[in-house]
């Protein structure tokens, strides 16, 4: 299946709403896109910060698992459009 192209803003807010609707990741979000070379797997962005609001480091544990879930999710099916 081929992958939805999407700019890096519309990917922030999809990511932003996927996160917004799970529990445990409710008021994270990304700071940003990392773009990258096509790996593996044949995805070229990936995002390695949330930004939240509680420095818990077991609310934190919690959080990064379940948003990674969602993101790695959301990895297989969107590719970043790069400018040509």
């Amino acid at each position: 299946m081929p992958r939805e192209l999407k700019t890096e803003q519309e990917l922030l807010e999809i990511v932003s709403k996927a996160l917004d609707a799970n529990t445990d990741t409710t008021g994270w979000s990304p700071t940003g896109i990392q773009e990258h070379a096509e790996d593996s797997e044949g995805c070229n962005w990936n995002i390695n910060y949330l930004h939240g609001d509680s420095k818990d480091a077991d609310v934190k544990e919690i959080v990064m698992l379940a948003a990674e879930k969602i993101i790695n999710g959301l990895r297989q099916t969107i590719q970043l459009a790069v400018a040509s």
